[in-house]
C-alpha cells in the first residue's frame, strides 16, 4: 500500500466514524424525528455513485470506505423510514 492509498483510507475512516454516533443513537433510542429524510436519501444516493465510480476506476480506498459509509448511512435511512 502506498502513502496515497493510506491517505485515502485515513480520510475514509474519519468520514465513516462521523456516521457512527448518529447510527448508534438512532438504533438505541429508536428516535429519528430530528434526522432529515431528504439528506439521507441524497447522501445514500451519492455514496452509491461513489462506490460505482470507484469500482469503475478500480480505486480500492474509495470503494472500501464509501462502501462502509453506505452501509452505515443506509442503516440510518432505514431507521428513519421505520421510526420516522
Amino acid at each position: 500500500m502506498n502513502y496515497i492509498d493510506l491517505l485515502g483510507y485515513i480520510a475514509g475512516t474519519l468520514v465513516v466514524i462521523s456516521l457512527l454516533p448518529q447510527a448508534i443513537k438512532s438504533w438505541k433510542t429508536r428516535s429519528t424525528k430530528d434526522i432529515s429524510l431528504a439528506r439521507y436519501i441524497i447522501y445514500v444516493t451519492g455514496l452509491v455513485l461513489w462506490v460505482t465510480y470507484a469500482a469503475i476506476i478500480k480505486n480500492g480506498p474509495v470503494a472500501a470506505m464509501n462502501g462502509i459509509g453506505l452501509l452505515l448511512a443506509t442503516t440510518i435511512l432505514y431507521l428513519k423510514l421505520k421510526y420516522g
